[in-house]
Parts: C-alpha cells; sequence; structure tokens
C-alpha cells in the first residue's frame, strides 16, 4: 500500500480514513520505514494548510483520494535500521487528537477499536471522560448500535492492519440516547447492556477511482 503526493510516495502498512463533508480525512496512518526525507515531504503534505490532496492505493490497486487533518497527529515512532549513509529510517505512526479522546463537546470524534478494547467500549470511555453524561463502560455496545442506527456514526474506511472504527457525530443525542436505553430496558443503572452484540467488525470497502 502507498500514499502518495504530488512527488513522492510512501510505503504504509495501514490506514483509517474518515468522510468528513464530501471529503476522505486521514485519521490513522502506520507509514513503513523509508528514508526521512521522504517521509517528511509526506507528513508536510497531511498538516500543511493547503489542503493538499493525497492518493492512497491498498493492496489491490484501488485508489482513493484523501487529505490530511491539515494539522498536527499524534506522533508514534520507533526507530529502524539504518539504510543509507546517515539517515535513520523509523517505524511513524500518526494518530488523529479526535481518536485519542474527545476534544470539545458537540465536537465529532473518532472512536476505534483499540487492543483489548471493542469499539462499544472504546466509545462509552471516551464519553464518559470528554462529556458530562453518567456512562458506563458496559453500555457500550448499545450506545453505538443506537447512534448507527439514528445516523450519527460513520464506518471508517480501512486497509491493512489499522483498528475499526467510526466516526461520531458531535451532535449525538447521547442524553436521548441514554434514557430510551434505560426505559426499554436495553441497558441498567449497573452498568449492564441487555442488547444483541454488534456483528464483529470488517474492512470498510474502498472506491476505486481509476476505473
Amino acid at each position: 500500500m502507498r500514499l502518495s503526493n504530488n512527488s513522492v510516495s510512501v510505503v504504509i502498512r495501514s490506514f483509517a480514513v474518515a468522510p468528513v463533508d464530501g471529503e476522505n480525512i486521514v485519521v490513522w496512518l502506520e507509514i513503513a520505514p523509508q528514508h526521512p526525507k521522504v517521509v517528511g515531504a509526506v507528513w508536510a503534505s497531511l498538516v500543511n494548510g493547503a489542503k493538499e490532496t493525497l492518493s492512497l492505493t491498498d493492496e489491490h490497486d484501488h485508489t482513493l483520494r484523501v487529505r490530511g487533518l491539515v494539522r498536527r497527529y499524534h506522533r508514534l515512532t520507533s526507530d529502524a535500521p539504518r539504510m543509507a549513509g546517515r539517515a535513520r529510517p523509523k517505524f511513524l505512526r500518526l494518530v488523529a487528537p479526535e481518536a485519542c479522546a474527545v476534544q470539545r463537546s458537540k465536537e465529532n470524534f473518532i472512536v476505534l477499536e483499540w487492543p483489548g478494547r471493542t469499539i462499544g467500549q472504546s466509545l462509552a470511555a471516551m464519553l464518559e471522560k470528554g462529556t458530562p453524561y453518567p456512562m458506563q463502560i458496559g453500555w457500550g455496545d448499545y450506545l453505538l448500535r443506537a447512534a448507527i442506527e439514528r445516523g450519527c456514526a460513520t464506518r471508517l474506511i480501512t486497509g491493512g492492519p489499522a483498528p475499526q472504527g467510526y466516526l461520531i457525530s458531535g451532535d449525538t443525542p447521547w442524553d436521548e440516547i441514554i434514557a430510551e436505553g434505560i426505559k426499554q430496558s436495553c441497558i441498567t443503572l449497573r452498568g449492564e447492556t441487555i442488547y444483541d452484540a454488534l456483528p464483529a467488525p470488517t474492512l470498510g470497502a474502498m472506491v476505486d477511482v481509476t476505473a
């Protein structure tokens, strides 16, 4: 898989893209170790204010037009073996801040399936910390399904071993969802969920713009 701007391309291990207002925004990206100058050029395209469009090609040669956040990501790096000269390539993971915590009330955020935690559990944990609503971790699957049913959760487009996830609308009426769930006995105040589990996540389908 590769991510390319107008001049260079980098090999990527995984990605997650959120559809926002007709654009595809990169919210998770793992860049394989390669020359730092090449990685730096693509990084600049993702974060600069020009809203540059990039091409993301998956393992099936399907291509998606995407852009970056136009601001900084959380960067996680680790050293890789030296490739040439003084270059010190690194394995680089970029994660949108909105995928780590609810940034502001009434703003969209990203919920991911982190290791050892389902998407629903991640959602409940983020809402517990980032909103004034009285959340229970056990409500997670119910909350996610209710958001999906109301059109407030949009599945991310993913490739490679990226975590599955959703773009969650900042306008989701969590107070109504909680009240309705308790009234209909879908959830209880003890943190239990009496609700069918969500189906196992599958990779989001990419849009082939080369056809």
